[in-house]
């Protein structure tokens, strides 16, 4: 009788050993890489976003988000993207919360630059894009990322009195792969 028991401690010990090591296997090598965290785009108003300014070659760009809320702008600037221009309905705006509202019209993802006190032709560029790390500190307002062909994206800067040089820093990779700014996606616009 006690062999028994002793074998059945054995089997309940081996068959709960077994659905430990399962739950290990199913769970243990999971690096959480599939599940991502996807939080809403928070901007201030102040201007300030993140990112490298270059999109996939292969052409594709994520949704539109938005920098900042666009209820918040004092002046609403309307303008267009394509390649590889950037037209605006003005060329200047009073300072305050300036919020760029830009359809892209074009057939490839364009996203704006702003950067304050350097002009078009004192630009640091590497391999025709604008190197955003080698310009000078405060030069670099914000951005819009990029977004995709036909769709609308806006953003909301703080600009005080100055001059500012808009660009689109998306750079397509690939062959035939080429730095929209070194196309001519670039502006200048005065706030005062």
């Amino acid at each position: 009788m006690q062999h028994r028991h002793v074998m059945r401690r054995s089997l309940v010990a081996l068959v709960v050993a077994g659905f430990v090591a399962l739950g290990t296997a199913a769970c243990g090598d999971d690096d959480g890489a599939s599940v991502r965290e996807s939080g809403s785009s928070t901007g201030s108003g102040s201007g300030s976003a993140s990112g490298s300014g270059t999109a996939s070659g292969s052409g594709v760009a994520g949704a539109c988000e938005p920098v900042g809320d666009l209820a918040d702008a004092s002046t609403r600037v309307e303008g267009t993207l394509s390649e590889y221009e950037i037209e605006l309905e003005t060329g200047s705006a009073p300072s305050g919360a300036i919020g760029f509202v830009l359809r892209n019209v074009g057939s490839e993802p364009h996203e704006l630059v702003v950067i304050q006190g350097v002009a078009p032709a004192e630009l640091p560029l590497a391999d025709g894009a604008l190197d955003e790390d080698a310009l000078p500190d405060g030069a670099l307002i914000g951005e819009i990322e990029a977004f995709p062909a036909g769709t609308s994206c806006n953003g909301v800067f703080v600009l005080q009195p100055g001059e500012y040089t808009l660009v689109c820093n998306v750079v397509e990779e690939g062959d035939d792969g080429h730095a929209h700014l070194a196309e001519g996606m670039v502006t200048t616009f005065t706030v005062s």
